[in-house]
This record gives structure tokens, sequence and C-alpha cells, in this order.
């Protein structure tokens, strides 16, 4: 018979396989879903960064966010939010300003042509997005939303300590 410490090490061990299996398989299906999105835009001329960055900036900001906020916002650097946000402002998605307070910080505003390319994209996001979920039931979409919230938080701490 065993004692406690052992099966404690023992489970400790299967959490860690499990663990070490998830972080793969996280990686392996952001790679696959990249992917998949980067043809559904490829008609679109956008690529999936820069299809998250608009995203970003339509869902997380109130106000015209500067570069260093999307990047923040993204966990990149601010070279790489300006060279997204070039080839956006070049399609006319968005456009770069200087703050009128502050003429060191450059802001990134949102057009009406990049509202109207999201109103247009909705009904084929909701098909390519109900797409990468098929096989999933409702509770569990409702488990799996609320473990990426947790796992969300958790490496947003964890990133915000490796800056430092």
């Amino acid at each position: 018979m065993k004692d406690s410490d052992t099966i404690k090490a023992e489970f400790d061990m299967q959490r860690l396989d499990m663990e070490r299996y998830i972080l793969v398989v996280l990686f392996l299906v952001q790679q696959r879903w990249s992917y998949i999105i980067s043809r559904d835009l490829v008609s679109d001329q956008i690529t999936t960064k820069q299809w998250l960055m608009m995203i970003v900036m339509v869902n997380a900001f109130q106000n015209p966010p500067s570069m260093q906020e999307v990047a923040d916002a993204m966990s990149t650097t601010h070279q790489n939010v300006k060279q997204l946000a070039t080839r956006l402002e070049d399609r006319g998605f968005l456009k770069i300003e200087r703050d009128h307070k502050n003429k060191r910080i450059l802001r990134l505003k949102i057009t009406e042509e990049c509202l109207e390319y999201w109103d247009k994209r909705t009904p084929e996001d909701v098909k390519s997005v109900t797409s990468l979920f098929r096989g999933l039931e409702d509770e569990e979409i409702k488990k799996l939303f609320q473990i990426m919230g947790k796992l969300e938080k958790t490496s947003h701490e964890l990133y915000k300590e490796a800056k430092r």
C-alpha cells in the first residue's frame, strides 16, 4: 500500500505531464488557428496580427489609445505596433495622430472604413469563429471560457513580472 506522500508525488508528476501537454497543445492550436484565420483574411490583404490589433483597438479602448497602450494590451513592443499601425493606416483602417496634449505620444484612431470593414465581415466571422469551436458542447464552452479567463490573468501577471 502506498503512503500519502507517494500518492501525492505521483499525482504531481501526472499533473506536470498534463500541464506540459496543455502548453504544447495551446501553442499548436494557436499556430493552426493563425493559419486558418490568415487564409480567411488573404482576400482582404490583412495579416492575423493586423486583424488582432484592430480587434484589440475596437474592443479594449474607449478613446484612441497610444501606440504603447496598444503594445501593452497585445503584449508586444511599441515598434511592432508602429509597423502594424503604419500598414493599417496605408489601408485606411486607422489614423496615426500626435496627441494634442503631448506631441511625443502617437495615438491610433479607428476610421469609419475600419468600422465598415468589421460590419461587412460580421456574418463571415460568425461562421469562422463557430467552426473553430465545433465539437464542443455549450457547457464545455462555458467552462473553457472560465478557464481561459484564469489563464489570461495568470499569464498577464507572469508577463508583467518577466518584463521587470
